[in-house]
């Protein structure tokens, strides 16, 4: 039974090795930084001016 629950818990820890690898090779500050591409928010016009540019 010890020997079951020792080979169990090194099983456990080489899987949360890997997830720790797995989660630092995808989350990367730096390549995050790179993908950030920026945008420009257009404002929408408004009714009025519309209406207003329509009577002109």
């Amino acid at each position: 039974m010890l020997k079951g629950l020792i080979v169990c818990f090194a099983v456990l820890f080489a899987q949360l090795a890997v997830l720790h690898l797995v989660d630092t090779r995808l989350y990367n500050p730096s390549q995050d930084a790179r993908q950030t591409a920026l945008t420009t928010v257009t404002p929408l016009k408004d009714e009025k001016e519309d209406e207003q540019e329509a009577q002109n």
